[in-house]
């Protein structure tokens, strides 16, 4: 069974009967913030964070790590943290299980893409049935993507061994001849191709032009009882996301810094990944095809509609 729908049920159970004391259990002044390990795609958390944005502002943060999508709105709608940067893949089944919690902003679109090993001789994908190729975890954007795509060139999933497996786990195993291929978010995918033990088969972009990728979702309890906070931190990631565009250099030398790679192979990591504030009615129209890939899959139950995924009421005007 699906981690999020295993973690759904219980801690749907949790909030009925302690979800008022766990929102209460930490300090009120400081906002907890969970973000994907080793994530391109939430940096403008990293250059808010890096640029002393959130002090700026009085704001106290908790910035908190997580290995996939679905342990941030399972620990959302646990009641530990407030706020988070997450897939939107994961966003909308929480919806759907009937998670406290809303999406507020944009992060970015695309960002992820395909990768096989240096020698490998995939060339097209029908190449590729047979072989096994890993994501992150079923239900993530990357699951998504891949089914899209097999689904878009008549090829059935069952012809490939498709697994799960940590996106840290990936680069070795591709080394080892352990797996065929993966797709993942940056820099995993650049990382192979600099590091010479992988090559980029594919881009998200050409599987799913400006698809919706990584969102902010805020959990009920925090939007209801901290509009004014809530406001500061959407803000200060518009302020981030802006900076990220002008400040390209400086930018790259911050995440290069934070994500231990190169600054050519950070640049090109850059390149991949549109940085997003407002969803756009595109954006939003995208997410209910997501949404409707979802129930294809049977990750979802319902025909989710904006007003049940998105709540953009806190997002600053400009």
């Amino acid at each position: 069974m699906n981690k999020l729908i295993m973690g759904c049920s219980a801690v749907i159970v949790i909030i009925t009967l302690f979800g008022a004391y766990s929102y209460s259990a930490h300090p009120k002044d400081t906002v907890r913030i969970g973000y994907l390990d080793n994530d391109q795609h939430s940096a403008a958390l990293a250059v808010a964070n890096a640029k002393g944005m959130f002090e700026a502002q009085g704001m106290k943060v908790e910035l908190q790590s997580f290995n996939v999508g679905a342990d941030i709105v399972i620990a959302m709608a646990a009641g530990q943290i407030d706020v988070g940067y997450v897939g939107i893949a994961p966003a909308t089944m929480a919806i759907d299980k009937g998670m406290p919690l809303k999406i507020v902003g944009a992060v970015n679109e695309e960002g992820s893409g395909i990768v096989i090993s240096k020698n490998s001789t995939i060339d097209n994908l029908t190449d590729f049935e047979g072989h096994t190729v890993v994501m992150p975890s079923k239900g993530s954007i990357q699951d998504i993507l891949l089914n899209y795509l097999l689904q878009d060139n008549s090829i059935n999933p069952k012809s490939i061994d498709i697994r799960e497996m940590q996106t840290s786990l990936m680069p070795e195993a591709i080394q080892s001849g352990r797996i065929d291929g993966y797709i993942v978010w940056e820099p995993y995918v650049i990382q192979a191709s600099s590091g010479g033990y992988g090559k980029t088969f594919m881009y998200s972009d050409e599987i799913w032009k400006n698809h919706p990728c990584c969102v902010i979702i805020a959990s009920n309890n925090f939007m209801q009882n901290n509009p004014d906070k809530l406001r500061k931190i959407l803000q200060i990631h518009q302020n981030a996301t802006d900076y990220i565009y002008s400040n390209r250099n400086d930018t790259i030398s911050i995440l290069s810094k934070q994500f231990k790679i190169s600054f050519n192979t950070e640049k090109e990591v850059l390149d991949h990944i549109k940085f997003v504030v407002v969803p756009d009615e595109d954006f939003m129209d995208n997410s209910l095809k997501i949404v409707s890939i979802q129930r294809q899959r049977g990750y979802v139950e319902h025909n989710l509609t904006k007003g049940e995924i998105f709540n953009l009421s806190y997002l600053p005007s400009k």
